[in-house]
């Protein structure tokens, strides 16, 4: 049974790493020429700022998905509290059921509790997640493109 809960960054961070790697690997894009380099220092900057929001999903105990959002004014709307999805991911093994529904769940009942009141949140086009959204009463609002204009 999987069980889904707050917890802090900094605690669970080296407990999740596991994960992402096979994350990357499945949804990443232009993997040949930006690699996996997460900024630790920022992620912690959030946290200390209160700005950071991770929900991970445990099955035994053991880390098995999380959810990672920012919570800030929007810049548009700065009297409204705002959650911006930086990632999220279920291991393969676990994608059965409503896990993925029950993970979005808790994730917006915990923002809500923390007096967000709108979420933005993507799915990849290669593994659409809009179903869930859609399930979860979610609005799809824009399409969004990406170019790579590197060297």
């Amino acid at each position: 049974m999987i069980v889904f809960d707050v917890e802090p960054w900094s605690q669970v961070r080296p407990e999740m790493a596991h994960l992402w790697p096979a994350h990357y690997e499945e949804i990443a894009t232009n993997r040949d020429k930006i690699k996996l380099d997460p900024d630790f220092e920022s992620y912690a900057n959030y946290e200390a700022t209160g700005a950071l929001h991770v929900v991970v999903a445990r099955e035994s105990g053991e880390i098995v998905g999380y959810h990672i959002s920012i919570i800030r004014p929007h810049l548009h709307y700065k009297g409204s509290l705002s959650a911006f999805t930086d990632v999220y991911y279920l291991a393969p093994d676990q994608r059965r059921g409503l896990a993925g529904v029950k993970l979005f769940r808790e994730v917006e009942k915990t923002l809500k509790a923390r007096g967000v009141e709108k979420l933005f949140s993507g799915t990849k086009v290669s593994l659409n997640m809009g179903p869930i959204f859609e399930r979860l009463g979610w609005t799809l609002t824009e399409h969004l493109y990406t170019k790579f204009i590197g060297d």
